[in-house]
């Protein structure tokens, strides 16, 4: 997950309904949250990602703080911000 690839989009010269078809599916391939998987109490300072991307700690024996989720509102990668989602 650390190179943040990201498929683009087409050039400009592909226009009518194929360019528009192919524009919405690489804003729809790139909105797809990124899926991580880690060995820690924590991610924060561990995994790299963007606001909305997942992480799934192997090693937790709670179920409490197995999956995690990555906070902030810009479209920056930082490895801080990570939250445990709490299931209830």
């Amino acid at each position: 997950m650390a190179d943040f690839r990201r498929i683009v989009s087409p050039p400009s010269d592909v226009t009518g309904p194929l360019g528009s078809y192919l524009r919405e599916m690489a804003r729809a391939i790139n909105d797809i949250p990124q899926l991580s998987a880690f060995s820690a109490a924590s991610p924060n300072g561990l995994l790299d990602g963007y606001p909305g991307d997942l992480a799934v700690t192997l090693t937790s024996s709670s179920l409490d703080t197995r999956l995690w989720v990555k906070g902030g509102s810009g479209r920056i990668p930082s490895n801080v911000g990570w939250v445990a989602v709490r299931i209830s």
